[in-house]
């Protein structure tokens, strides 16, 4: 088949065209340019703004291909262009999709998992709102017979060339010889993450099988470990030491924003019944590998969203430890008594 990837250069992207010529499939990526990336073969590069309709139709034209696979870019803009130019839009989205979805922990209440007919998100003015919107436009497409439409949300991504890098906050530590890091609410927390090569798998199994035409797909590793049990396999990798030590989120936010997300497991049973996908990688050998991966390339500054790995401000640390401490040694005392006053 001959297909388009819209990306096709980010964490998800470069698996994903790699396993299409694998199995001998034509591929042309359409993408700015900015990330530069190597392929396992041939790839047909075409560069432009996926954001801009002009841009758009300019430079794809009248092409056609069997299918799209839309990894950055408006959706809307690409799914009117593309209308009746291909035979399958894959289009990717996100778990912020889901209602109730973000707020941090302990205040998120979204039933566990999440299965895809899950209520969604529309009554927000940012990225959240827009979703569900998009989405819907992408079903009505499928709806008219422009072409098919398969929708993939994805979790939060980790690998090589993932921007949100929740593990470089463990990572960092243990570059930096710290003897301890913050855990809030003691790591507690279980967040869905993907693996690029577990997500990519998806997504080819999205665009090229027949059974997943019309459907949308929660997108993710199929084991979802807690957050304190990701920072214990980076510091077992990497051989240290570094105590974690458990502190109420609500006295140290920001040092390993992955404790503090909600509790958020999404529903992968459809994916694998009806498409037979499995994860390439297990979640904690994938863990693994991306801590050997962050301590032998270290991120840039600038390529980090800060809502990934936090913030590094170890003398803020080391205070909110000192008092947490305190604290500790007052409440044990007062249990002391409080055993002794009632023999």
């Amino acid at each position: 088949m001959q297909i388009l990837v819209v990306g096709g250069t980010g964490p998800t992207g470069v698996p994903l065209v790699n396993r299409l010529l694998a199995a001998g499939h034509e591929v042309a990526i359409f993408h700015s340019g900015a990330h530069p990336a190597e392929f396992a073969g041939p790839v047909e590069r075409i560069f432009g703004n996926a954001r801009d309709a002009e841009d758009i139709a300019e430079k794809l034209g009248d092409r056609q291909w069997d299918v799209a696979v839309c990894m950055y870019g408006r959706l809307r803009a690409l799914a009117e262009h593309l209308t009746g130019r291909v035979g399958r839009l894959v289009g990717i989205t996100g778990q912020p999709v889901y209602k109730g979805a973000m707020p941090p922990t302990p205040e998120g209440r979204i039933p566990l998992p999440v299965p895809e007919f899950a209520e969604r998100q529309y009554d927000a003015q940012d990225y959240t709102g827009k979703v569900a919107a998009g989405e819907d436009q992408l079903f009505e497409h499928h709806g008219r017979g422009d072409f098919e439409v398969v929708i993939l949300r994805y979790p939060g991504v980790f690998g090589p060339r993932a921007p949100l890098n929740h593990e470089w906050a463990v990572v960092k530590r243990v570059l930096d010889e710290r003897s301890f890091m913050l855990m809030p609410h003691d790591g507690i927390a279980y967040f869905q993450r993907g693996y690029v090569d577990n997500l990519a798998e998806l997504a080819y199994l999205a665009a090229t099988r027949p059974e997943a035409a019309g459907e949308a797909f929660n997108a993710g590793d199929e084991r979802v470990l807690s957050a304190r049990h990701v920072a214990e396999l980076i510091c077992d990798e990497l051989g240290s030491a570094m105590q974690l030590i458990g502190v109420p989120a609500q006295f140290c936010r920001g040092f390993y924003p992955l404790a503090e997300k909600s509790n958020q497991i999404l529903d992968m049973s459809k994916a694998r019944l009806l498409l037979g996908y499995r994860d390439v990688v297990d979640a904690e050998v994938a863990t693994r590998l991306t801590a050997r991966h962050l301590a032998a390339n270290p991120p840039a500054p600038e390529d980090l969203y800060p809502a990934g790995p936090g913030t590094f401000d170890y003398p803020r640390e080391e205070a909110i430890v000192r008092a947490w401490r305190k604290a500790e040694a007052v409440m044990t005392a007062d249990s002391a008594i409080a055993a002794m006053e009632s023999d």
